[in-house]
Order: C-alpha cells, then sequence, then structure tokens
C-alpha cells in the first residue's frame, strides 16, 4: 500500500465518520479494523524511518527527506486514531446507556 492509497482509506474512514449515525455495526467494526491497521502500519513506517537514521549514514539532505516522511506519517496516525476514538466513542455510550 502506497501513501496515496493510505491518505485514500483515511478520508474514506472520515467520510463514514460524517455519517457516522447511519453506520451499522457492521460498518463500524470494519471501519475501526481498517484504522487500527492504519495506525500499525504508520507506527511501522515511522519506527523503520527512524532505524535509517540510526542506523545509516545520511547525508542532511536524506535526513530531511526521512524526517519529512516521518512527520507525514505521523500526522497520519494521529488523524486514524480520532477516527478510532470516534467510532468507539458511540458504541461506548451505547453500552453505557443500555
Amino acid at each position: 500500500m502506497g501513501i496515496r492509497d493510505f491518505i485514500h482509506f483515511l478520508e474514506e474512514h472520515q467520510n463514514r465518520l460524517k455519517q457516522s449515525q447511519g453506520l451499522s455495526d457492521e460498518e463500524r467494526e470494519e471501519t475501526l479494523r481498517e484504522a487500527e491497521t492504519m495506525v500499525g502500519m504508520a507506527d511501522a513506517a515511522i519506527r523503520e524511518l527512524e532505524s535509517v537514521l540510526a542506523n545509516r549514514r545520511v547525508n542532511l539532505p536524506e535526513e530531511h527527506a526521512v524526517r519529512f516522511a516521518q512527520d507525514v506519517f505521523l500526522y497520519l496516525r494521529e488523524e486514524e486514531e480520532k477516527v478510532k476514538e470516534a467510532i468507539r466513542e458511540p458504541a461506548s455510550r451505547d453500552a453505557a446507556g443500555g
């Protein structure tokens, strides 16, 4: 999966959230599973990029590129975490109310 795919899925998840009241439990679970997968993928990418910086000699322009890529993945991970929280929120309210 490339970065464009990741961004596409994030946008899809955010769009689902906008209509979250109309989502079935199955759609909620699917979105949550996908968001958890995306967070895991972003975490792995962040770790790998950190490994590049720690274990290899990189010149300054390369270091800047790697750090930029890390920042992109950090942002994407944060956005997917927001999706996860928002998807879980109605379910926990339902459990508390029911």
